[in-house]
């Protein structure tokens, strides 16, 4: 794997790679570079930091989601969890994978927050890069935390009719020494779904919840511990009558919000001595896509 580049447009990380995939004379053409990563079916890639924000990675998503190439963010790093923008890339129907980093020997120690991937047995790394990639995931600095709808897992999409009732079942696992855990919730498009408390303060709380699903959407959970510990599962999506599963309402504000950020980094190019006409041409093309996904979003 490599992290690069690290740029104004956010750090990039490959996963599952033969040989470095680097071109510094068009170092900020992340299409091309994720692009020559896919060439390699088994690879994968995403962005770093996302977890708190920085680095340039809120440019650098906004510009490359549009591409389709995007698998995962990491959406924990140290004791950082980014579920706001997570939750608005979702809401825009990006399928993208919850990761975990830690940045070491740059952020804390290695290993305080982690990936963890369903591969079933026998485990293979193979099997991990693939689960992380279809997005069976749940990302942790302490708790364990598992999502099931039907006995489907985080990362599965279902092809289900409208007003189909699902079995949703949510299992967080902590205890003092990791974190007492203080909630467990279900979020979706429309916002928190199901939140239950734990004043018995137990180490172990199951849920099962009967959902009927009356449109496309997605589903994930997340536990938080008294002492800030955190786990969130990657979505399960849900399709139906084979429609997208972003919101319609929420999408509008969304696009606003990314091209804005677009529309500055923009103009942050147009004033350097050199004006870089491929980067420009790249954020036009994604200030089209968000055009347009909004008026789809509108009329339908």
């Amino acid at each position: 794997g490599q992290e690069d580049p690290r740029s104004d447009y956010g750090h990039v990380i490959a996963l599952n790679i033969d040989s470095l995939v680097r071109d510094t004379a068009l170092y900020n053409y992340y299409d091309l570079i994720f692009s020559k990563v896919h060439r390699k079916p088994e690879a994968l890639v995403g962005f770093a930091h996302f977890g708190y924000g920085g680095e340039g990675v809120k440019e650098g998503l906004a510009l490359t989601a549009p591409s389709g190439m995007v698998n995962f963010v990491e959406l924990l790093q140290n004791t950082k969890i980014n579920t706001s923008d997570y939750y608005d890339y979702l809401n825009l129907g990006f399928k993208i994978s919850a990761a975990a980093g830690s940045d070491f020997p740059w952020g804390s120690t290695i290993g305080d927050c982690r990936t963890y991937v369903y591969t079933g047995n026998p485990f293979s790394a193979d099997k991990w890069f693939a689960g992380l990639k279809t997005g069976n995931t749940f990302v942790s600095n302490g708790p364990a935390l598992f999502l099931t709808a039907n006995g489907n897992i985080p990362g599965s999409e279902l092809q289900v009719a409208k007003k189909t009732n699902v079995t949703v079942k949510i299992n967080a696992i902590s205890n003092s020494s990791i974190g007492t855990i203080d909630r467990i919730e279900l979020h979706g498009n429309d916002g928190l779904v199901y939140k239950v408390s734990n004043p018995k303060h137990l180490d172990s709380i199951k849920i099962k919840l009967p959902l009927d699903i009356k449109k496309s959407q997605w589903l994930t959970a997340a536990v938080y511990c008294t002492n800030g510990a955190v786990a969130h599962t990657s979505p399960i999506y849900f399709i139906v009558d084979g429609k997208p599963f972003y919101n319609k309402e929420k999408g509008p504000g969304i696009i606003e919000k990314l091209e804005a950020i677009l529309e500055n980094a923009k103009e942050v190019l147009r004033k350097k001595p050199v004006v870089d006409k491929g980067m420009v041409e790249r954020i036009e093309a994604a200030l089209y896509y968000y055009k347009t996904l909004g008026e789809k979003m509108r009329t339908r």
